[in-house]
């Protein structure tokens, strides 16, 4: 009988022995193919991207460009992406038009880059390249507009001043025909103010006045047309520098904050703001808001305006107690003059035991 034998056992030593030695050396095989291959599509993506690599040296490539080499070599889009990201992350995010580095997926993934949620739409490479290591994207058109429009000390870190417990009064919108009797309430009570102005040709009188008085002026507007003002950056540089140039020819001062028309968040800058902001601050200019708005150009009367500092300076002490008072000086403006002396002595008196300041830049900004 076979099964059992000596040759049984004989054949089966021989047959195991074989495959000992069979089938590692067919797996080997079948690795080494494998791993051919991978090397080759590894060589396939290197020639892609070094052709990237030539158009970062200066080739005139396009998306289609990119997109024929991946079918003349057969390569998944995926994949591509994948060794892209691998050689160099910031590969993508350059191809992406920038907004940071982000680790591949797959096409559809959220988390994935731009470029592998739909390899059909790719904004072309030269278009959104990033610029080379080491230079700085070109600045805006409007930057070179008003070259003497610049703060001069703009480059110094300002000194902020500890001013807790202090109240700043700022009056928009002036010089008025009111603006002499608002002097003589700040002068009577030896309180400092500060004004934000809507200067004209006839305005130096009124202007130097309030500097001689000891009180501050910063630029509020040249027109204090919103929808003018704010259809562009280039339309709100046209307005301060007009506003800042007829101050300077009747005062010879330079204004170094500003507030804006209608405060820094308004119905009409909404597309605007922050690149005005960029800009002004690029220029050295300071904007200041407030946090206490006693309504008095929306018609509040004495009583209102009154109950309205009080308890708004009252709440502010998450602001260290300190406080910035919007009030117009405008030729409607008849209930500000009325209650402003009883406003400033209401406050002189409080048991906190407020000081009044006056704006310059080492003031810490408010802003909304």
């Amino acid at each position: 009988m076979y099964l059992g034998s000596v040759s049984f056992f004989k054949h089966l030593i021989l047959t195991i022995a074989a495959l000992l030695i069979i089938v590692p050396a067919a797996v080997a095989v079948g690795v080494g193919a494998d791993n051919a291959a991978k090397k080759r599509e590894i060589s396939d993506l290197k020639a892609v991207i070094a052709s990237y690599g030539d158009f970062a040296g200066g080739k005139d490539m396009s998306a289609e460009d990119y997109y024929g080499y991946m079918d003349l070599f057969n390569i998944d889009k995926t994949a591509f992406f994948q060794m892209l990201y691998e050689k160099d992350p910031g590969l993508l995010d350059t191809l992406n038009g920038g907004g940071g580095t982000a680790s591949p997926g797959e096409p559809g993934d959220s988390n994935a880059p731009e470029m592998t949620k739909d390899p059909n739409i790719i904004a072309t490479p030269k278009e959104t390249a990033s610029e080379p290591p080491g230079t700085e994207p070109p600045p805006p058109s409007y930057a070179g507009l008003y070259p003497d429009l610049y703060v001069a000390n703009r480059e110094d870190e300002p000194r902020y001043i500890d001013d807790s417990n202090y109240i700043y009064l700022t009056f928009d919108d002036g010089p008025s025909k009111h603006t002499d009797e608002i002097l003589s309430y700040l002068k009577a009570y030896g309180v400092p103010a500060t004004f934000f102005v809507v200067p004209d040709e006839n305005s130096g009188k009124a202007l130097n006045k309030i500097l001689a008085g000891g009180h501050a002026v910063g630029v509020h507007s040249a027109s204090h047309k919103y929808e003018e003002i704010y259809a562009s950056v280039e339309a709100f540089l046209e307005d301060f520098n007009a506003a800042y140039e007829l101050i300077y020819e009747q005062t010879g001062i330079k204004p170094e904050f500003f507030r804006f028309p209608g405060g820094s968040v308004n119905d009409f800058n909404g597309g605007v703001r922050d690149d005005i902001i960029a800009e002004m601050t690029r220029r050295g200019f300071v904007f200041f808001d407030w946090n206490v708005d006693v309504k008095d150009a929306e018609g509040a009367g004495w009583d209102a305006m009154m109950k309205t500092a009080r308890e708004e300076v009252t709440a502010n002490t998450d602001m260290g107690r300190r406080s910035i008072i919007l009030l117009h000086d405008w030729n409607g403006g008849v209930n500000t003059v009325y209650v402003l002396d009883e406003m400033i002595e209401m406050l002189k008196n409080d048991p906190n035991g407020y000081e009044f300041g006056k704006i310059d830049r080492n003031v810490r900004p408010l802003r909304h």
